[in-house]
């Protein structure tokens, strides 16, 4: 009788299969990463348009309260200068207008400036805001008094808003501070995000509104 022969079967250590499933990780990770960054390219580039489509909706907005504008008033337009602590643009902007007829308000100036919580309005969602007050022209406005509470949100989380008259000497910088009839156009900046973005092409937007 021939003695049968003893096969050892030699299984695999824990230490193996721990550096196999490494391995195999490493791998994976390697094959998988330039997918994860193409997708988030593809994201952020989705959020920047996202940005640019909105900016482009309220400048549009902004435009139509301005070609609007009730032009045989002695006071139709007014701008007031100011900086945020941040160092952004945040001037106010006011235009007596026919506008507020499409929401069956009376004509009336329309207010923009940007607004934010504070101690008496911490539910306030930053951004920019649009105000209308019925039969009142624009130097009859307290600026100081204007409550977020009885305005309109157009675009929240704008933190950059600015209005200027272009000038019409080569020598002066463009009038920050008007109070006066319609101009020949308005230079116009909003801006969403802007500090805490480097690259703010896809952040900001910039218009010359010009009336016929």
């Amino acid at each position: 009788m021939v003695p049968a022969v003893m096969t050892s079967r030699r299984g695999f250590t824990l230490i193996e299969i721990l550096i196999a499933v490494m391995l195999t990780g490493m791998l994976t990770g390697l094959a998988l990463a330039p997918v994860v960054v193409t997708v988030r390219r593809v994201v952020d580039t989705q959020e920047q348009y996202s940005d640019v489509s909105a900016l482009s909706r309220t400048m549009s907005f902004i435009a139509r309260d301005l070609y609007a504008a009730m032009r045989l008033s002695p006071s139709v337009l007014a701008v007031k200068d100011h900086e945020a602590l941040g160092g952004n643009d945040d001037d106010i902007l006011m235009v007596m207008s026919t506008a507020p007829s499409v929401q069956n308000m009376p004509s009336g100036t329309v207010v923009y400036s940007i607004a934010e919580g504070g101690i008496l309005h911490g539910d306030i969602l930053p951004g920019l805001y649009r105000w209308i007050f019925p039969g009142l022209s624009p130097s009859d406005i307290k600026t100081d008094n204007l409550n977020p509470e009885d305005a309109q949100l157009v675009l929240p989380g704008v933190d950059e808003f600015c209005a200027e008259i272009p000038s019409n000497s080569r020598h002066d910088d463009n009038r920050k501070e008007y109070t006066g009839q319609l101009p020949a156009g308005i230079y116009i900046r909003i801006g969403r995000g802007v500090k805490d973005n480097k690259d703010d092409t896809f952040r900001r937007i910039e218009r010359v509104i010009t009336f016929p």
